[in-house]
């Protein structure tokens, strides 16, 4: 099975594209498909304590709103039931007429929501139905899921409420999302009538008045989440031969694979003494024909996150993946390059990351994407896999795997601790300190005065790398002092 990925044919990674991190996804001419690192599998894997209810309060001109969603599970994992409390308030003196609410999450299906409105046309408040395309362009990151919601009119200090109801979807993001952002149709009077004795409205555009982005994060779980189809994932733990070999026996279709960057050769995971290639910061392929959820094995052993990790790259391509249990910032400076010899021995050069990248001795990280086939079945499945540049100093989630291509034999080394995501370097009693100084001080759940606008109403957005921040990141990053540790 020689490269079916199509890595030693890289005229869609070229160099000369390599170190622009904003470049558009490009397209990999490659005749299997593959997967999107940061959608595909697991997402019961990881889940956190949500943020409870997240606000927003924007001022638009003469309108300032409120947009909540109460009421979010503590703990969720794929496959759990939401069940929530969306509200709008007009906590402003003008009155705001004809409004609407577009809703998108990532990683939790919200159709339930729409199946709650039943025998109201567009104009009645209340009225649902899902996004559309032209709708989803209206996010800052198009989600898997989202509805319309046409709140009509509110009156200054009136709130009205939506019931919001979902079912968390398969992710390797260690958090799922609900993003929220409030409209009114912008009117104005024209004459009417060929004497223009009265005026007429007309509806000329829309504008945002409200906004809010609410994000949980996930529970922690032995079970591993597949999608339909190719999953490139990483797995941070150390199995026993016996115990590996029985969970890719327990896989649907009995198909894994290992790339060799030496021989530019697939292995086949289920064959001789290959599971035990199977450790933390190797990337490695998984198909499943349906998608569904497989028990990890019980006998393993957890990388740990405070001490080093070292993973040995080959001259080509190299799949690899999170070493560790926890989001990992891609650190251009903490992150290390070494040289060494064929023999494994070190050769003295260590650059960091970015260095390395500069100087060509690696690639950018890439990452792969990938979307189910909606055409016909004659469709060049090839162009649905495309490669992407991942920016230097992403956040990647656990179990997640991406590409380097390397000029030389070298060790890639991840310092531990420095290189875990701010958020996720908490300990749960320090967690409970942050949320009673949060309280205690009066503050939003951002850490921030209670009141604060926010550009776009998203304070999580990072402008850096264009990712969504975690709430805990966002406010360790703000608050470096963490001052309710004293």
């Amino acid at each position: 099975m020689e490269d079916p990925f199509g890595l030693l044919e890289a005229t869609n990674l070229s160099e000369s594209k390599e170190n622009k991190p904003d470049s558009h996804p490009k397209r990999a001419y490659l005749w299997v498909l593959s997967i999107s690192i940061g959608l595909i599998l697991i997402l019961g894997l990881y889940t956190f304590q949500l943020k409870r209810s997240v606000s927003a309060d924007t001022n638009s001109g003469t309108y300032l709103t409120s947009v909540k969603l109460d009421g979010l599970p503590t703990s969720p994992k794929a496959g759990d039931e939401i069940s929530a409390t969306l509200s709008v308030s007009n906590t402003g003196q003008n009155q705001i007429k004809s409004s609407f609410v577009l809703v998108q999450s990532s990683q939790v299906d919200l159709s339930q929501t729409t199946n709650l409105s039943q025998n109201l046309s567009e104009t009645d408040a209340g009225y649902l139905r899902k996004l559309t395309e032209d709708e989803y362009g209206k996010f800052d990151q198009k989600g898997t899921s989202g509805f319309y919601w046409f709140v009509g009119d509110l009156k200054p200090k009136q709130i009205k409420s939506q019931q919001v109801k979902g079912k968390i979807m398969v992710s390797t993001n260690s958090f799922a999302k609900v993003e929220a952002k409030y409209f009114i149709d912008k009117i104005k009077p024209i004459p009417c009538g060929v004497l223009n004795l009265q005026q007429c409205q007309t509806q000329v555009g829309i504008t945002q008045v409200g906004a809010g982005l609410f994000q949980l994060d996930l529970v922690k779980s032995d079970k591993l989440q597949l999608k339909s189809g190719y999953n490139f994932i990483s797995l941070p733990y150390v199995f026993t031969s016996g115990s590996i070999k029985d969970f890719l026996s327990s896989l649907k279709d009995h198909w894994a694979y290992y790339y060799q960057p030496t021989t530019g050769e697939y292995l086949d995971l289920n064959k001789d003494n290959n599971p035990s290639l199977i450790k933390p910061g190797i990337g490695f392929w998984i198909y499943d024909s349906a998608g569904g959820e497989y028990d990890l094995p019980e006998t393993k052993v957890e990388s740990n996150p405070n001490e080093s990790m070292t993973l040995n790259l080959d001259i080509g391509w190299n799949q690899i993946g999170n070493p560790y249990p926890k989001r990992l910032a891609m650190s251009s400076e903490k992150i290390l390059v070494r040289e060494i010899a064929d023999d494994g021995s070190a050769t003295g050069t260590t650059y960091s990351l970015k260095m390395a990248i500069d100087n060509g001795v690696l690639s950018n990280p890439y990452i792969v994407s990938y979307s189910p086939a909606t055409g016909s079945s004659g469709e060049n499945l090839a162009s649905l896999l495309s490669t992407k540049v991942l920016a230097l100093d992403s956040i990647i989630s656990p179990y997640s795997g991406l590409m380097f291509k390397s000029t030389k034999k070298i060790n890639l080394i991840f310092p531990g601790q420095e290189v875990i995501a701010p958020g996720d370097q908490l300990t749960q009693e320090e967690k409970t300190k942050l949320e009673q100084w949060i309280v205690s001080n009066g503050l939003n759940q951002y850490g921030d005065t209670t009141g604060t606008a926010y550009s776009g109403g998203n304070p999580l957005l990072d402008e850096k790398t264009g990712q969504t921040l975690d709430r805990l990141d966002y406010i360790i990053i703000k608050h470096p002092d963490r001052p309710w540790n004293q």
